[in-house]
């Protein structure tokens, strides 16, 4: 399986010393010495190789990027299901992501400030692409989290004093900016001699051109997609293009991997806490044709890899509504004590397999093989961008979705910490992964609209490690991933955007108050939603 993967670089200290580099401060000269001059004043200097290499540290996820899927969106697009409110309130965990993009947007503008400086800047175009493609999808990723955002007038504070308080941008002319991006950084990547490495500060693709021309190419497919019910005559002509040129193939991906980094990836204080999910009845139905408790009636081979049955090793999902009637939740089933003692602390319902929680070695997807594949089906089931309808290519594509997402399972499971119901090998066997793609809840449907659905319900199985992508798709499908209606008094309901955070409230008020009107909630739908 060919792999891209990403080192993550620790640069603290250097992060606060490139912010003295970037800052420009002006003081008193008289009667104070030598008090005024930079302690090696060199080193605190901002370079373009360092400025890029933390563009790419930034992709790791932020806590509040794993916060708010265990608290509020695992059980709104019901992955999972949550039995208890959480204890976290949003407003405190909408900040971090906002800032983590605005800081590297400004430290993107200054690499391209750098290189307008150097002798012959032309030479350092396939850095200004990657510099372009990197920020295109935090652009694209963070406009999906909150909506109409600053962007035009953003991240410009410090060579234009007028733009510390940008105002907002629509939504829609974000993604067409940032996707835009994406297509100047394809059509200027060149293999030529003449152009600048940046050397080991690219730790995502080692400065390989054909892959940064991928990734931005699979990006632009993904968000055309996101965009094309709603903006048809921008997007899919994008589309089209994007299908004659390179995409990532159904086994490589790019990601963040801690385990090869030894950075490790700790997920598992977010399953605990104010924490209060178990495996929900959504997804069980996704994955089982019958509610035996047996597990005789499950058909997908991640289900016991991704999840785990209840104390009485019986699959009995926590109700996605439940009633009077539903017991009270027992145990604390994603404590690392359960490695060395499984049956210690399990729980009445079926849940997030301890191992999976545990595990600090899975990798941070950025975008997976198998998304595009099943964009592709996607594709051709609709007949999108001029591509005319092809049942059969539609279920090739599907196909090839759902086995490359069960081999990362199966390969990963069996490499790793699993014990308990490990796999037996590191791939399924071709009977094992026949019958799952021939069960009737999973062979390609004769019925186009079936079809379509199975697609979407697929790819949203296969999203469970990205839920805030799978969110993308509950929204602009208009929840036509897998879910039952939830009542008002569910504890997460019209769950569309995070809020600003209270700091847009506080330093940026007249442009808040323009775009919120003065009162600003998760329920107000985006404009990529019908």
């Amino acid at each position: 399986m060919k792999i891209n993967n990403i080192r993550t670089i620790y640069r603290g200290a250097c992060t606060m010393l490139l912010m003295l580099g970037l800052l420009s401060i002006h003081s008193c000269d008289d009667d104070f010495g030598d008090i005024n001059k930079n302690y090696e004043a060199n080193i605190y200097e901002a370079n373009v190789p360092g400025l890029f290499a933390g563009l790419l540290q930034s992709l790791q996820k932020t806590g509040a990027h794993y916060r708010i899927p265990v608290a509020w969106l695992y059980q709104w697009n019901q992955q999972a299901a949550m039995y208890s409110a959480s204890g976290y309130r949003l407003d405190d965990n909408t900040t971090q992501p906002w800032q983590n993009y605005y800081k590297n947007l400004a430290n993107a503008y200054d690499i391209e400030h750098l290189i307008a400086e150097e002798e012959d800047p032309s030479s350092m175009t396939n850095i200004i692409a990657m510099t372009k493609v990197v920020m295109a999808y935090k652009t694209l990723a963070n406009t999906l989290l909150y909506g109409d955002m600053p962007y035009t007038e953003a991240g410009k504070g410090f060579f234009d004093t007028s733009a510390f308080r940008p105002t907002y941008d629509d939504q829609q002319s974000i993604m067409h900016a940032a996707i835009d991006d994406l297509t100047w950084a394809m059509d200027n990547l060149s293999t030529s001699a003449t152009q600048v490495s940046i050397g080991a500060s690219d730790v995502l693709f080692g400065n390989d051109v054909s892959e940064w021309v991928k990734f931005a190419n699979s990006l632009r497919l993904r968000y055309a997609m996101v965009m094309v019910d709603k903006d048809a005559s921008f997007a899919e002509p994008i589309i089209a293009d994007a299908l004659t040129k390179p995409l990532l193939a159904a086994d490589e991906n790019v990601w963040l991997d801690p385990g090869v980094t030894t950075i490790l990836n700790n997920r598992e204080g977010f399953f605990r806490g104010n924490s209060y999910m178990r495996m929900g009845s959504t997804m069980f139905n996704a994955m089982s044709s019958t509610n035996a408790v047996d597990g005789s009636g499950i058909y997908d081979l991640r289900c016991s890899i991704l999840f785990e049955p209840n104390e009485d090793d019986e699959w009995i999902p926590y109700p996605q509504v439940p009633d009077t009637n539903t017991p009270t939740v027992t145990g604390d089933p994603h404590i690392g004590g359960r490695l060395s003692d499984w049956n210690s602390n399990r729980s009445n319902f079926a849940t997030f397999n301890v191992y999976y929680v545990q595990d600090h070695t899975i990798p941070q997807f950025i975008i997976t093989g198998s998304q595009i594949s099943f964009l592709k089906a996607e594709i051709y089931n609709r007949g999108l961008a001029g591509v005319s309808p092809n049942p059969a290519m539609a279920q090739t594509f599907y196909e090839e979705g759902i086995t490359a997402s069960v081999n990362f399972w199966y390969n990963h499971a069996y490499n790793s910490i699993w014990a308990v119901n490990k796999p037996a090998a590191a791939a399924p066997t071709a009977t094992e992964l026949n019958d799952m793609l021939s069960h009737p809840e999973v062979a390609y449907s004769a019925d186009a609209a079936t079809a379509l659905s199975q697609i979407y319900k697929q790819s949203w199985i296969a999203m469970i490690h990205q839920p805030l992508e799978a969110w993308n798709l509950q929204r602009r499908t208009n929840n036509a991933t897998p879910n039952v209606p939830l009542p008002s008094t569910s504890l997460v309901s019209d769950f569309n955007r995070l809020t600003y955070p209270p700091s847009e409230r506080e330093t940026n008020r007249t442009n808040w108050t323009a775009i919120t009107g003065g009162t600003d909630s998760e329920k107000v739908k985006i404009w990529i939603q019908p």
